[in-house]
């Protein structure tokens, strides 16, 4: 049965476990603490709770346990330390004979503190990946504005004429021709295009003297719509018209299907 020597060595913990022990009572408290296995699991548990404060971590926090038991010890006076003859210590010299408990309930009541201020870390990184996402989402808008608005320009440089492709009987789907006929490049911007088998994609063809030349493969994006620009566009000659079939990916050097996408080209 546990004596009152021990019981006041069991209140020792705290004050062990933070290294606030003199020399004789660390000793005599060390020899308790290789006798029990109680006072071992508390002062382990103290001193876990006391290294992640100094680390300002809050990572874990006291056993409920052990919460209830300093708290208790601290509400009924029992927490005292102990002279060489075994009694409590006088206050001559001495710490204060609750200065132990108090230091042991400050060190539970930090642990909650460090528990909520890691609710917060949490937050404030949620909300610092959120800022990160928009500026990221800002930053590719802008991109793409930037993109129309050079596409702008050169559509309306002077020297630019503007064709139309379109499916026999049926405006639609269609492709618009940008023929910068200073530059001999072009730009083409199709829309209502239906997407095409697998292992397929669409192809330009400029026709001359009624041979078609092979130029641009592209895959419309799934709304229709797809941007091709920097096209060369074959010299040596006027060209008749421009075509559009679909391909083996990678393209073709002879159009193996019927255009689906026909316009006339004429440079002036």
């Amino acid at each position: 049965m546990t004596g009152p020597g021990q019981d006041s060595m069991q209140d020792l913990a705290a004050a062990y476990a933070l290294g606030a022990l003199s020399g004789d009572e660390a000793q005599r408290f060390e020899a308790y603490l290789a006798t029990s296995p109680e006072a071992q699991r508390e002062v382990a548990e103290l001193r876990d709770v006391a290294a992640l404060l100094a680390l300002g971590q809050g990572e874990a926090s006291p056993s409920p346990d052990l919460r209830e038991r300093v708290l208790a010890r601290v509400s009924q006076g029992k927490v005292t330390p102990i002279t060489a003859g075994g009694g409590a210590a006088a206050s001559r010299g001495g710490v204060p004979p609750l200065y132990w408990g108090a230091l042991a309930a400050s060190l539970l009541v930090a642990a909650g503190l460090g528990l909520s201020l890691t609710g917060v870390r949490k937050d404030m990184d949620a909300l610092r990946a959120a800022v990160a996402s928009a500026r990221a989402s800002l930053a590719e808008r802008q991109h793409l504005l930037e993109e129309r608005e050079a596409t702008l320009n050169s559509i309306f440089e002077p020297g630019v004429k503007l064709y139309q492709l379109t499916a026999s009987g049926d405006p639609d789907p269609g492709v618009q021709l940008f023929w910068d006929q200073r530059r001999n490049t072009a730009i083409i911007h199709g829309f209502r295009l239906r997407q095409v088998p697998s292992g397929r994609e669409y192809q330009l063809w400029f026709i001359k003297d009624g041979t078609p030349i092979p130029s641009v493969t592209f895959t419309p994006e799934p709304s229709g719509h797809v941007k091709v620009e920097k096209i060369p566009v074959p010299g040596g000659g006027p060209l008749n018209a421009a075509a559009v079939t679909v391909e083996p990916l990678g393209g073709s050097q002879q159009p193996t299907s019927t255009p689906i996408l026909v316009g006339a080209l004429q440079k002036s």
